[in-house]
């Protein structure tokens, strides 16, 4: 791609760019170590502006082969085609190219000038004209143009990307009155837009993950936001240690939870005369045996360790099978615990009745010490509160839960634990503490 000025007859533009060439070729690769600070830091300022004032002529050239049809004249699709052809660049850079091209040329006198005298980048350029474009179409006569003045001020002082962020308010500089009607306009416009593009999408991706995607108009984010965040805050481990979730992975706790909370308290509109619930599908000899998956009602599987611990969930109904697959059983009825047992639990444990936790009971869980598919009933004398993990944690079976002789549950730790497995009550739901037998609760 080398020329000469020859090479398109000997225009006066091409003169003085041959000149530059050469002056450019004679110092490339001269060596800048024997440069003061100051002078090399000259050296950066003058090649920035004269990067600068040369995009000023490649966007006057480009724009005056845009006036002229030049593309069209030689077969190429358009302007921004013939560029990225002739010039070698991406269909981005020449559409930009193209686009900022035109803007200086029609309506950027202002931007054009301070180009190529070098006094701002093509970035900078850039940013003015999309926040220009950006104006009313209603806008009063010269609106523009003292917007344009103001931002080609603010650009000897911002970077780019700090000038598209001025752009985008530049009307309140220029036009207060007009740019709070302008805003209400815009607010209104993309509110209802988002409002009619909200979307909630589960999409199972086969390997026991569903991926959640969705969007929300500005309000609803928020609403959903807050009802999250007190359930999102990090809580320590019963020893005491930092909660080691992800921000992320708590926000997700948190979702669960609260849908946990609507769930168990009931009063969710009714589907078929049914309040809605999750019903879990498996073999009733094969859930006591612990040895086979199960399946939702939506189809997904789950493991038998999984099972085992929803199968004493409030707001989950085994659906038990029997011999050619009839269904023996929902299990609603004689299953769960009642409210009023529920409220029954709550004022026994006042929470998570594991040792050292200290979980609110909105968080907790009632939980069969005999599981459910063992035979075990839905009394008092056969239920506990757990918080989730420790939900999870006692279906594990390594520790056992057992009601004393006073009527309130204790837990046996494992032998790795305490060889001698002595029983271990939450000592932080009176006012009796015993310190020493805190440091089990793990």
């Amino acid at each position: 791609m080398n020329h000469s000025a020859g090479d398109v007859g000997g225009h006066s533009v091409a003169v003085a760019l041959t000149r530059l060439s050469d002056s450019l070729k004679d110092i490339s690769g001269t060596p800048l170590w024997s440069a003061s600070d100051t002078q090399l830091t000259d050296v950066l300022a003058m090649v920035s502006q004269l990067k600068a004032q040369l995009a000023a002529v490649e966007l006057q050239t480009i724009a005056e082969a845009h006036g002229r049809d030049i593309a069209r004249r030689v077969g190429a699709a358009s302007t921004q085609a013939w560029l990225r052809h002739k010039l070698r660049l991406t269909p981005a850079e020449a559409k930009k190219q193209t686009a900022l091209a035109i803007a200086l040329d029609r309506d950027l006198d202002a931007t054009r000038r301070a180009l190529a005298e070098g006094e701002i980048s093509v970035p900078h350029a850039q940013a003015i004209a999309r926040a220009v474009e950006d104006l009313p179409c209603d806008a009063e006569t010269g609106i523009a143009e003292k917007a344009e003045a103001q931002l080609v001020g603010f650009a000897q002082r911002f970077d780019p990307h700090q000038l598209a962020r001025l752009g985008k308010r530049i009307l309140e500089v220029v036009d207060p009155e007009m740019a709070d009607s302008e805003e209400a306009r815009r607010l209104a416009y993309e509110e209802n837009r988002a409002h009619l593009r909200r979307e909630l999408v589960f999409t199972d991706d086969g390997h026991g993950t569903v991926w959640l995607r969705g969007r929300l108009d500005t309000e609803s984010a928020a609403t959903v936001q807050r009802a999250l965040d007190p359930l999102a805050k990090p809580r320590p481990s019963d020893a005491g240690l930092p909660d080691k979730r992800t921000p992320a992975a708590r926000a997700a706790d948190a979702l669960l939870e609260a849908c946990r909370r609507v769930l168990r308290r009931g009063d969710l509109p009714t589907q078929r005369g049914e309040t809605p619930q999750i019903v879990v599908t498996i073999d009733y000899h094969k859930l006591r045996g612990q040895v086979a998956a199960g399946a939702l009602d939506t189809g997904e599987r789950l493991s038998p360790g999984a099972l085992r611990r929803v199968a004493c969930d409030a707001q989950i109904i085994p659906a038990v099978l029997g011999t050619d697959s009839m269904p023996l059983d929902l299990g609603r009825a004689v299953r769960l615990f009642t409210p009023a047992q529920r409220r029954a639990l709550i004022l026994r444990d006042k929470g998570c009745a594991f040792p050292g936790c200290d979980r609110h009971p909105q968080w907790c869980e009632a939980h069969h010490i005999r599981h459910w598919a063992d035979g075990g009933v839905s009394d008092l004398d056969n239920g506990v509160l757990l918080c989730g993990h420790h939900h999870r944690l006692i279906h594990k079976g390594e520790w056992e839960v057992q009601i004393a002789d006073d009527g309130h549950p204790e837990f046996i730790p494992p032998s790795l634990i305490d060889p001698r497995r002595k029983p271990l009550r939450n000592h932080l739901r009176n006012h009796h503490h015993a310190p020493s037998e805190l440091h089990h609760a793990t």
